[in-house]
């Protein structure tokens, strides 16, 4: 192989895909070598016609060697690569043959088609790097140095069979890494057909760390490489003919297309995609999704800064939402490429059914993973942002939020409307009407207290945390678990159940404030907001944090990533906010604030079970209220105090009515002298016994 790299790159064409589907489809799926041989020939025999490359007829015989000069289409490479493939089919037939007859003749045999074999797949790789692109040269190189790997383990030529099938390996790693998943499940697959041949020759050269398990093998490969071949080229040239032009074409190839130089590190240059994530690092193969993911978080340092400046997600989003639109779109991006990779995975591995398909699977499941959890993380505090500016613009911040609830402070929810909805436009301290004509009907848009905004907003935040939760478990149950310990992505469920219970709690603080504002006076219903708030949400949130440990932050994102992650502090905080709101709540329910309300009632008022906190019952949902529809329904409570608790009914054992069945009778002896005259009945006298006698004489005739 003396010939310089390539001038032209004009002839493309799929060696391993032609190989392994011309494989499974003619015989090699049922060890059939017979069969594929003539396939080969026949199949040569007419691309050779229709290439006009015919070597004569049936009577007379004109070779005819397709030339690099001759190659202009994939044909001319199909009719090199078919040559080999019948070569070596021949070759596999006298193998199998040669071990049920044990004749030296064939094994010979063997060893000649062999040959035969691996001159035709050299003279391939030689046309190939003159007028094939690269990727089709390296793989032709490969497939030749898999023959050869094979010759030479047939006449046990250990340390050539170990150059030669180590080098075809690192080759093909190369290649799996720089194409398509398709691509990366076939070259795994040629991989792993030269297991075997690594094994055995690292055994009989008396490598140190030789053991017969398989996952042992890509270790040997490595060692065998950084020791004996990349330090003693001279030595490897005589086993492996064209070995300096390889090693030429593949620094050339992972320069080209990874961006990077990676000189040196060929056979770890796969980790050269990397997701960092939760502690975990996740290698994969796409450089699309690598160039993707480099975007994105780039979008995420543009938008919180770096270093001391750095901010969190609803800092940003409290600023300016707007600024969190590139990074939405970013992400949304890398997860449909992810998931688009992940399909081709699937669709790779159904084909070739490699081992090294499962392991490629994983990868993008956990970009899919990451880039969802940002996505919503990102949407999620899009919604608190704006509520949190919101409520700090009005003195409601959650710091502050307990004096909204006080007998003073009510009224200022009657000063702070603001039109909320499509087609609404507002201007500095006023609100006006719009109407709204992006709906169907037309309808008039709602002209929303700003705390009714505040609590719409953290709904839209519980629905994204809802929604990625849900997504969240769809994903873990198709991630590698190996890839799950990594990234901690088993403890992503419990820390978004207790993000999603944590806001809860403040949504329903703001409900419970806007209950209790000057307009509607719904004492009742804030208590019972409180009350769920207090004794069910913020237990919940509790004990999901505590369930979950912190986890390991190290990326450029790390307090962007923190957004599902509740401190004791925080849940602490909310419930001291709770607890004095409830206090407040109580006093104005005790106080009856209504105009016009007799003394009578306000003193009754004051006795009331929500005056007195040991005495207040359970507040449940009003079954009353029906559809949100129903306007005859509107004005009543949406919670109502359960004074009677039907939940639990008491049963107790009632017998039935008995059956009388006299299981006795037959162990009774009763007396048949007297049972008659107990009975009522008279004994037959002597004259009724001659008239029985008289009758039945009658009866006979």
């Amino acid at each position: 192989m003396d010939q310089s790299p390539l001038k032209s790159k004009s002839v493309k064409f799929d060696i391993f895909g032609y190989i392994h589907k011309s494989r499974q489809t003619y015989g090699i799926r049922a060890q059939d070598y017979m069969r594929y041989r003539r396939y080969c020939a026949h199949h040569l025999r007419n691309v050779r016609k229709a290439t006009k490359l015919s070597q004569g007829s049936s009577t007379s015989y004109k070779p005819i060697v397709v030339t690099a000069e001759m190659v202009s289409e994939a044909k001319h490479i199909e009719i090199l690569v078919l040559q080999t493939e019948r070569a070596w089919a021949f070759a596999m037939d006298l193998r199998e043959l040669h071990a049920r007859t044990e004749e030296p003749r064939q094994h010979y045999h063997l060893v000649r088609r062999l040959r035969a074999a691996c001159k035709a797949g050299r003279y391939l790789a030689d046309v190939a790097h003159t007028v094939c692109d690269l990727q089709t040269a390296l793989a032709a190189s490969a497939y030749w140095l898999q023959m050869q790997s094979q010759l030479r383990f047939e006449l046990e030529e250990w340390e050539a069979a170990m150059d030669s099938a180590v080098f075809s390996r690192v080759v093909s790693e190369q290649l799996a890494i720089s194409g398509s998943s398709e691509r990366y499940a076939l070259c795994h697959a040629m991989i792993e057909e030269l297991d075997p041949i690594v094994r055995l020759a690292a055994y009989q050269t008396g490598m140190n760390e030789t053991n017969r398990s398989s996952t042992l093998i890509p270790a040997l490969a490595s060692q065998w490489f950084e020791s004996r071949m990349k330090s003693n080229a001279s030595r490897v040239e005589k086993h492996v003919p064209g070995y300096a032009l390889i090693t030429t074409s593949l620094e050339t190839l992972m320069t080209g297309t990874g961006g990077e130089d990676t000189r040196g590190e060929l056979v770890d240059a796969a980790n050269a995609n990397k997701l960092v994530w939760r502690g975990g690092v996740v290698v994969f193969t796409n450089k699309g999704i690598a160039s993707l993911l480099k975007t994105a978080q780039g979008a995420v340092r543009d938008c919180s800064g770096s270093g001391g400046t750095q901010q969190s997600l609803v800092a940003v989003a409290a600023a300016d939402p707007t600024r969190l639109e590139p990074v939405i779109s970013s992400f949304r991006r890398v997860r449909k490429a992810a998931r688009q990779c992940y399909a081709d995975g699937v669709s790779a591995a159904a084909k070739v059914g490699s081992s090294a398909s499962d392991k490629l699977l994983s990868p993008y499941v956990a970009i899919q993973l990451y880039s969802t959890y940002m996505l919503h993380a990102a949407l999620a505090a899009k919604s608190i942002g704006r509520a949190q500016a919101l409520a700090s613009n009005n003195d409601m911040a959650l710091d502050s939020l307990a004096p909204a609830f006080s007998k003073a402070s009510v009224p200022w929810m009657e000063d702070h409307t603001r039109s909320f909805g499509v087609g609404v436009k507002s201007t500095e301290g006023k609100a006006t009407r719009t109407t709204n004509t992006a709906g169907k009907k037309g309808k008039r848009a709602q002209t929303l207290p700003e705390p009714t905004e505040i609590v719409i907003l953290y709904d839209m935040a519980g629905k994204s945390m809802g929604r990625l939760k849900n997504t969240v478990g769809e994903l873990l149950n198709r991630i590698s678990p190996a890839v799950g310990r990594a990234v901690q992505a088993y403890s992503l469920i419990e820390e978004i159940s207790a993000a999603e219970a944590y806001y809860a709690c403040v949504r329903g603080y703001y409900a419970a404030a806007l209950h209790a504002h000057a307009p509607h006076k719904k004492y009742v219903d804030a208590l019972a907001l409180l009350d769920h708030a207090l004794n069910e949400s913020i237990p919940k949130a509790q004990k999901l944090a505590l369930a979950v440990s912190e986890p390991e932050l190290e990326s450029t994102a790390a307090s962007w990533e923190q957004m599902f992650v509740v401190s004791s502090s925080d849940l602490s905080q909310v419930k001291t906010r709770l607890e004095a709101a409830t206090e407040n709540v109580r006093g104005l329910c005790a106080a009856a604030p209504e105009e016009g309300i007799a003394a009578s009632r306000r003193q009754a008022a004051r006795k009331s079970w929500y005056a007195e906190p040991g005495a207040r019952p359970r507040m449940v949902p009003n079954a009353m209220t029906g559809s949100a529809r129903d306007k005859s329904k509107a004005s009543l409570p949406a919670y109502i105090p359960n004074l009677v608790d039907l939940s639990n009914p008491a049963f107790g054992v009632v017998p039935m009515k008995p059956l009388f069945y006299d299981l006795a009778a037959p162990s009774i002896d009763f007396n048949m002298d007297t049972i008659e005259e107990k009975a009522g009945k008279q004994t037959a006298s002597s004259g009724s016994k001659l008239g029985s006698i008289i009758g039945s004489l009658w009866s006979t005739r």
